[in-house]
């Protein structure tokens, strides 16, 4: 009997809760691998320098980066730390140091461009590096072998 009730007592609060969750919450941003690989081959940067890119949700997006042709900028998210996930390609990768020439003030305060880096630490990255860039870190894709794909998640620190 004392199972009975207790039944009755939790079996509705599950349920309510249960219905609550599904009413009130939206689902998840989904975009499949076949989505993200026609953006890719068919976006057009609008800055070459900065690769093509598929926006996933806000501050995620798939960029894709060609080695050949313009040089990628050197860059400092002074509010923004950033997590890349190399998916395919291998690159050198230049993080810490200084932007050289030092930038002119940026018209957006998160992104200070220049062209490259002085006194960084280069790395080779390639598929399944994780590479986590806290704010105000210098950073440079100063050589991409062909060509670097990855998942890029800016969060907003400061």
């Amino acid at each position: 009997m004392q199972t009975l009730r207790r039944a009755l007592v939790v079996l509705p609060a599950l349920g309510f809760s249960l219905l609550a969750q599904r009413a009130g919450v939206s689902p998840a941003p989904y975009m499949s691998a076949a989505d993200i690989a026609t953006g890719l081959s068919t976006a057009v940067a609008a800055d070459a320098a900065a690769g093509a890119a598929v926006t996933v949700a806000p501050g995620i997006a798939v960029r894709r980066r060609t080695g050949g042709g313009e040089p990628q900028y050197a860059i400092v998210h002074p509010l923004s730390m950033e997590i890349y996930y190399i998916i395919e390609g291998t690159a050198s990768l230049v993080t810490g140091g200084v932007l050289d020439p030092p930038p002119a003030a940026p018209a957006d305060p998160d992104v200070v461009r220049s062209k490259t880096i002085t006194n960084g630490l280069i790395r080779r990255v390639g598929k399944g590096d994780v590479i986590v860039v806290p704010p105000g870190t210098p950073h440079w894709f100063s050589a991409v072998d062909g060509t670097i794909t990855y998942l890029e998640s800016r969060v907003r620190v400061k």
